[in-house]
């Protein structure tokens, strides 16, 4: 799941790849499994998981989820709400 996660967000046009474990979303807000989560400046994908990072707040993430729990991705941007996943 970690190899199709990564290329997904490698190929989405709302995500810049920084490295094969971090990708920053153009804009900040996400919907996570049909919860809205603003404030989103990259994601980590370690292992396993997938970790939301707010800059401010780097001490623990925002959300972080076991990657088989991972149902749903969603981006909100200008021009309305965008599937990932």
């Amino acid at each position: 799941m970690d190899k199709v996660l990564r290329d997904i967000l490698r190929k989405n046009q709302y995500f810049e790849e920084i490295n094969p474990d971090r990708y920053v979303p153009e804009f900040l807000g996400l919907i996570v499994n049909g919860v809205v989560v603003y404030h989103v400046n990259w994601i980590d994908i370690i292992e396993n998981e997938i970790v939301f990072v707010h800059k401010d707040i780097q001490t623990h993430p925002t959300i972080s989820l076991v990657l088989e729990n991972l149902n749903s991705l969603m981006i909100i941007t200008n021009d309305g709400i965008k599937e990932v996943l």
